[in-house]
């Protein structure tokens, strides 16, 4: 969800640790937040996927955060929380999990709490999911652009992974998890 704040109106952010730095979520994003749940891994994912997660029955890919966000962000804790996102690609909405070391508050920030995106340059791919920082305390929070973490590409690979996921060793995979070439 790309960031469209209204001046004088206050939005609401879900906020969780990463590897020691704080991030946010516009709230209304946040389908549920789910600890101590089984991921299952998936052979051959790309590095940033953890694996997929059952959400109502169907399979979510879980994207690793921390790897997707550079080595330098990976996740310091021993257990992490899922955040159970939905996303829009290509007009089409759709459930991911990303991954975080802790969730932290529910925070209102207005447009004169937050600035534009840092440039990384034209060599990082972070330029396109980091919305904005926004000034919470003393601190700032980095807000994260939901819908660009994943690309359209990714986001196709993906929910395929997932759909993997639902298989069953040693048993015949349901063709509708198979697509044809």
């Amino acid at each position: 969800m790309t960031l469209a704040l209204v001046p004088g109106q206050a939005e609401r952010y879900s906020t969780f640790m990463l590897g020691g730095e704080h991030y946010a979520i516009p709230a209304e994003c946040v389908r549920e937040v789910l600890t101590d749940v089984a991921v299952t891994h998936v052979p051959a994912a790309p590095r940033f996927m953890r694996g997929a997660i059952p959400v109502g029955g169907k399979p979510v890919p879980v994207v690793d955060l921390g790897s997707r966000l550079g080595q330098a962000f990976r996740s310091t804790a021993a257990r992490t929380v899922v955040l159970v996102v939905t996303v829009q690609h290509d007009g089409q909405t759709a459930l991911l999990g990303l991954t975080a070391d802790t969730l932290g508050a529910q925070v209102h920030l207005s447009s004169r709490d937050v600035v534009a995106a840092p440039s990384f340059g034209a060599t990082s791919n972070m330029d396109s999911f980091i919305a904005g920082m926004g000034r919470h305390g003393n601190g700032l929070v980095l807000l994260l652009d939901v819908d660009r973490i994943l690309s359209a590409s990714e986001m196709l690979a993906a929910d395929e992974f997932a759909a993997c996921a639902e298989l069953t060793p040693g048993q015949p995979p349901n063709p509708s998890h198979l697509r044809s070439l």
